[in-house]
């Protein structure tokens, strides 16, 4: 007769009789164990006792449930090392919810611990972009300088992904690195690795007095190498001609955010997934949300070989690499793609493959380069025809904006017409007058990209799409639509810690 339990030996030498059925049921790992290989004991000694007892509770329970901190790790780890899928997305999601609701410094500290062990001991990034895309716009000041203080301690990899959590926090980064040279005769390999990294042209404009000392002390350290004063001068020359193009490349700002017309002739003309690189390459086209867009109307009409597809993803890497286009968030990608997988297209699954391959690149993708603002008002200029569009943002070269009667931000004009709708930038300032909101030189319309979010019903769940309207074509079956929010997607690359 077959056993209908097992022996699991924990490293104390305790042993735990536990049912087979709920061992095999929830992994494959304990399934080829207890079945395919008819053992009727496992040893478990590379966890605590505590934490295997914890996971054979939650295995019996089908539920995390509330967790402490230092369970968290554990328990992704045996989820991990049995395959319980359904558990280690519970640990992740977990983890998830922390990164949204952390404030203190010391829950910041433990989030970066936890991502980092996971990328750097299970070799999955997923979480530490997970980290990024939650964190990078929030206020890390006390994280940021909790690890910048020593960068003797920090490894080069660890660098790289605080400085995405920097966001344009550079003077929190130009005074560790002052902090750093402090003492030092001789240029540390880490401090050249961080400065060569660095986004130095929105330094020197951000703050040029504190870039300025940072490059002084850097030429005047007493033993400093032949090789790294070449380093030094050349990137003081290099940073110095990137400002002088950036302050070219702003000379006009531009007003003109979206207009039906416009929009409906970009789609007119691009008709082949090679229409597509084209009006990249000829700079017709300058954000990916846009190309998002392309593809959702262009795959709903017509069909595309997988060579066309594959074709596509390689010609659009290279525009975007050569072209400066701004990159699609990965959190609005996922929801589009999220979104599609409710379609009952057959079409559908092509677009998923391809908005997936997409999500993959770090050439057309990001987590940190774009910051998702919500639409604080509406205010009603005429109705059903003319409105303001109001947002609070606060633009990385306003860090500085002690004004106090009002906010950082901007307002969109939205004019409706029978046959076209526009959205402006509003720069003249009495248009701002008793808003509550004034606007600073630096926002401009063409670091924008606005949708909207719209929930509906489908299979019994609640979904939210968000986009341009794409959801009526691709899921017709869902008829009870409901608008939840209006968004600017603003691309602040130019002005982030890290060099794109």
């Amino acid at each position: 007769m077959e056993e209908l339990t097992v022996l699991i030996k924990l490293k104390t030498e305790e042993q735990l009789t536990v049912p087979k059925e709920l061992l095999i049921s929830n992994s494959p790992v304990f399934k080829n164990l207890f079945v395919d290989l008819k053992f009727d004991e496992h040893v478990i000694d590379d966890f605590s006792p505590d934490s295997v007892k914890h996971f054979l509770t939650v295995l019996e329970n089908k539920s995390l449930g509330d967790i402490e901190d230092k369970m968290f790790r554990e328990l992704h780890k045996l989820g991990t090392a049995f395959e319980v899928d359904w558990l280690k997305k519970s640990c992740r999601d977990w983890l998830k919810k922390k990164m949204e609701s952390a404030s203190s410094k010391e829950d910041k500290i433990y989030l970066f611990k936890e991502c980092w062990f996971i990328a750097d001991k299970l070799k999955d990034e997923d979480v530490m972009n997970d980290l990024v895309s939650v964190m990078a716009h929030k206020n890390n000041s006390l994280l940021l300088s909790h690890y910048l203080s020593d960068m003797s301690k920090v490894k080069e990899a660890q660098i790289d992904v605080v400085m995405k959590l920097g966001g344009g926090e550079v003077e929190i980064f130009l005074n560790n690195i002052l902090h750093n040279l402090r003492g030092q005769k001789t240029l540390d390999s880490k401090l050249r690795y961080i400065l060569d990294n660095m986004n130095l042209a929105a330094c020197s404009e951000i703050n040029e007095e504190l870039y300025l000392e940072v490059m002084d002390t850097v030429s005047e350290l007493p033993e400093i190498s032949a090789n790294d004063l070449k380093w030094a001068y050349k990137l003081i020359t290099n940073t110095a001609r990137a400002v002088r193009s950036r302050k070219k490349d702003k000379i006009e700002r531009t007003t003109e955010l979206y207009e039906t017309r416009k929009y409906l002739g970009l789609f007119k003309n691009c008709r082949t997934v090679t229409d597509i690189t084209k009006a990249v390459s000829e700079d017709r086209v300058t954000s990916m949300f846009v190309v998002i867009d392309l593809l959702l109307e262009l795959l709903f009409s017509h069909t595309s070989t997988k060579e066309e597809l594959q074709f596509f993803i390689k010609t659009l890497t290279e525009a975007s690499v050569n072209k400066k286009i701004q990159k699609v968030t990965r959190q609005y990608l996922h929801n589009v793609i999220s979104g599609l997988k409710y379609s009952n297209l057959e079409k559908s699954k092509q677009l998923i493959t391809l908005l997936t391959e997409i999500e993959k690149s770090e050439e057309m993708c990001t987590n940190n380069e774009n910051v998702i603002i919500k639409r604080h008002k509406v205010i009603t200029i005429t109705k059903y025809k003319e409105y303001k569009h109001l947002y609070i943002f606060k633009h990385p070269l306003s860090v500085a904006c002690t004004k106090s009667d009002s906010k950082c931000g901007f307002i969109l004009k939205g004019s409706i017409q029978e046959d076209n709708t526009t959205y402006k930038l509003c720069t003249d300032e009495d248009e701002y007058k008793d808003t509550g909101i004034h606007l600073h030189d630096a926002i401009s319309a063409r670091d924008m990209y606005r949708y909207t979010t719209f929930t509906g019903t489908c299979e019994g769940k609640q979904i939210t799409v968000a986009g341009r309207r794409w959801w009526e074509d691709w899921l017709p079956h869902i008829t009870d639509w409901k608008c939840t929010g209006g968004y600017v997607v603003y691309n602040v690359s130019d002005y982030l810690v890290a060099k794109r």
